[in-house]
């Protein structure tokens, strides 16, 4: 199977390089064909398997491109095309032509071609499906800890199925198994230590310099050089979710939300533009690439999140408002954050997954008239003017 691979940093490239924007991480940059076995093969590599079944070479290329950027994109394939042959024409030489290409050898690989299929069925994707690595090894591991009913499947022995000489060994769940490191603020905290601790140890960490440096430049912009400030719609209600319980907490290390809260409270006519992507709450956090302006754990969520919030308020992209016209907006709209934030009954898929709505935090907020300065009525069933 041909694999198409462009030139990456590898694992020894310095973490400024990491964080730059270059032809290999731009959003027009192809993806990189990989099986879908190879995904636990290249686990079990950095497990310490030495003789992995697809070759060092192949699964070294699939490593030093992930490593280079969390976002880069995976086509992960599966063979279920092979099938398309006629019985005739498959076990009788009816009509040699009609065959699929390259049929036998295709045929005679079914021992990985099931082990491809497998792996599109924990991810819960169709084969050829591309997706970034980030998200691919976030729910592989996730779903799928050990190498049972993979490469270990308790079926009989048979020189027909021979089982993988590595799948008793440990190397995969040496990395899968790991405990997943918890939160943001965590992962600030360990930097690039926390490579090789799980998914880390195939997508490559931030560098906590780096971080630090970047939470130290955006504080003080918030709150004292920005003329006005620019808000992800979205992050309007991480906002309140974050000083729910205690309004004057101090700033965190991983992200500028208690940092904007502050300085609309202080500020309440400042205006806000409210901008799609990632913005002033972003710059320190582990999971936000700046030379992509990416954040590759919630890019897809977060876009359609934005959108949705936006036409609730009867917004559009770029529009500005003074931060106590926009959260009295908000609260006079959105009747509980499950609204924006809890998805509809049914979404499973997981990098949808819905955050926590259940807390009170916007009836609290209304009543209290956080950033607004008064207490604020929802409207139900009247339109407010758009913008």
């Amino acid at each position: 199977m041909t694999v198409r691979h462009r030139r990456a940093a590898g694992p020894s490239a310095p973490a400024e390089t990491w964080n730059r924007r270059t032809a290999a991480t731009g959003p027009d940059a192809g993806p990189l064909d990989v099986r879908g076995h190879w995904l636990a093969c290249a686990a079990c590599f950095r497990g310490g398997c030495r003789r992995p079944p697809p070759g060092r070479a192949v699964i070294q290329r699939l490593l030093a491109f992930m490593w280079a950027y969390p976002f880069a994109p995976l086509r992960i394939l599966a063979d279920a095309d092979v099938t398309r042959a006629h019985y005739l024409d498959a076990h009788e030489g009816r009509r040699p032509g009609g065959l699929p290409r390259d049929f036998r050898a295709r045929r005679d690989d079914y021992v990985w071609r099931r082990r491809d299929l497998e792996v599109c069925r924990i991810l819960g994707i169709m084969p050829n499906t591309e997706m970034p690595a980030y998200h691919a090894y976030r729910w592989l591991f996730e779903r799928q800890p050990t190498l049972e009913g993979l490469c270990r499947t308790g079926a009989p022995r048979s020189a027909g199925w021979p089982q993988c000489p590595h799948a008793r060994r440990g190397y995969y769940e040496r990395i899968a198994g790991q405990s997943r490191v918890g939160n943001l603020h965590e992962q600030f905290l360990l930097g690039e230590r926390l490579a090789g601790r799980g998914l880390w140890a195939m997508v490559r960490p931030r560098g906590r310099e780096a971080m630090q440096r970047d939470k130290d430049r955006s504080a003080r912009f918030i709150l004292a050089g920005a003329r006005r400030l620019y808000i992800r719609p979205g992050h309007l209600l991480c906002v309140l979710c974050n000083v729910h319980a205690d309004p004057g907490r101090g700033p965190l290390a991983e992200d500028n939300l208690v940092e904007l809260y502050r300085r609309m409270v202080r500020e309440p006519d400042i205006p806000v533009t409210l901008t799609e992507g990632c913005d002033m709450v972003c710059d320190a956090c582990n999971v936000y690439h700046p030379g992509e302006h990416l954040c590759y754990h919630a890019h897809f969520k977060s876009a359609l999140r934005d959108l949705v919030v936006l036409e609730k308020l009867g917004l559009r992209p770029g529009a500005t408002l003074p931060a106590r016209r926009l959260y009295r907006r908000i609260y006079e709209r959105l009747g509980s954050l499950a609204e924006v934030c809890g998805w509809r009954p049914g979404n499973v898929a997981p990098w949808f997954a819905p955050c926590n709505p259940g807390k009170g935090v916007l009836d609290r907020a209304r009543r209290e008239g956080r950033i607004t300065g008064r207490p604020v009525r929802l409207r139900r069933g009247r339109a407010l003017p758009g913008c």
